[in-house]
């Protein structure tokens, strides 16, 4: 820990300045389709849309990340190390303390291209800690998780694939293990009533039909805003495979018990690999790259004089978008009723790929709430 840093959000940009990442500042609109892809349902609720003079649909950057990751497919980067400060649109949540109104300023770290996955991982991990406990001291706690995992088990339950969508939008809303698996029960005793168009299925799947007129030949209505926040593509998706989904399916009390098992493993990351081992071995699932990932992470984080008692596992931990594909963590204030992290990040891998390029792209990054970060603490922002 660097005593010698100011305790203000300029130190927090120059730090990382200082560890090798590029300062820049992606543009501050991004094609709204492009947003609505990657945003989790929370998110997409409270976003803000103007249109350009050609009249094309965009949307306020919610985060850095994707106008970043654009910036840098288009080639107007040299670096792949890049820091940002600067301001983010995107209406707080009601359950919000630290801001009222839709921007806020993030600081955060992105790295593109690495390679050596748990090392950047832990480097993005350890000094994110190491400055934000210049503001604090000591008193943080790091919160991780792997969503690979979670995918991987419901990929061995071979569950239909409707169900796998529903609990995967489950997962990414932030529910606990408890309230997942109560929603699971109601999705699977619902019975749906509507008679599926069919023959507009049909005309869809034979590339006969967008999204946006399938849907509006089901509605009956021209109104954009029938979409209320999703991307047409998704709510199609949705419809199709609603209808394409059967109650009697392997789905039973022993799927539901072992999804919430999972992810109800939580705690000090020392007893964490033995639950994980147990659950594999119990169910005969192959987690070996998972928690080798997990117990390198730890070593990477330790070797940075982060003790273990500093970090807990938690299988739900999750964000309110949905692009993470590996590790995603969360850095707190230590024993404080605060619902808001400080920091937050993880592995993104696909997202590169899902945005046009050619060939897979590791990416992970982390971004600090300055708002949050001073909530409390009196400092003013230089």
């Amino acid at each position: 820990m660097n005593k010698d840093i100011e305790k203000n959000p300029a130190s927090i940009r120059e730090f990382f300045i200082n560890k090798g990442y590029t300062f820049c500042n992606p543009p501050m609109t991004i094609p709204a389709d492009i947003v609505m892809n990657f945003m989790g349902e929370d998110v997409r609720n409270r976003l803000l849309f103007t249109s350009s003079p050609g009249g094309d649909e965009l949307c306020l950057r919610p985060d850095f990340t994707l106008p970043l990751a654009i910036s840098y497919i288009n080639n107007e980067f040299d670096a792949n190390k890049f820091v940002y400060d600067g301001y983010a649109f995107r209406f707080p949540s009601l359950n919000e303390k630290t801001r009222y109104c839709p921007e806020f300023r993030q600081i955060g770290i992105e790295n593109f291209g690495d390679k050596n996955k748990i090392n950047a991982e832990g480097d993005i991990i350890s000094q994110a800690y190491e400055i934000l406990s210049s503001f604090y001291d000591s008193h943080l706690e790091i919160k991780i998780s792997d969503i690979s995992m979670f995918y991987q088990l419901l990929n061995h339950l071979k569950i239909d694939r409707h169900l796998f969508n529903r609990v995967r939008r489950l997962y990414w809303r932030g529910l606990s293990a408890t309230e997942i698996k109560d929603s699971i029960k109601k999705i699977i005793n619902t019975s749906f009533d509507l008679k599926p168009r069919l023959d507009l299925i049909e005309e869809y799947k034979n590339n006969n039909l967008s999204s946006i007129a399938l849907i509006q030949k089901l509605t009956g209505s021209q109104d954009i805003s029938i979409f209320s926040g999703r991307h047409p593509d998704d709510i199609v998706k949705s419809y199709i495979d609603k209808f394409e989904f059967s109650n009697d399916n392997e789905i039973n009390d022993t799927i539901i018990e072992q999804i919430t098992e999972f992810l109800s493993v939580k705690g000090d990351v020392s007893k964490i690999i033995r639950l994980l081992d147990n659950f594999q071995k119990k169910y005969h699932i192959n987690f070996a790259e998972g928690i080798e990932n997990l117990e390198n992470r730890v070593k990477i984080l330790k070797k940075n004089q982060i003790p273990n008692d500093m970090i807990e596992f938690n299988a739900t931990l999750s964000r309110k978008v949905e692009y993470y594909t590996g590790l995603i963590f969360e850095i707190r204030m230590k024993n404080e009723n605060r619902n808001e992290p400080i920091a937050i990040g993880g592995r993104y891998d696909k997202i590169f790929e899902e945005l046009g390029s050619a060939d897979p792209i590791p990416a992970v990054g982390c971004s600090i709430y300055v708002d949050r970060l001073l909530f409390g603490e009196g400092n003013n922002e230089s």
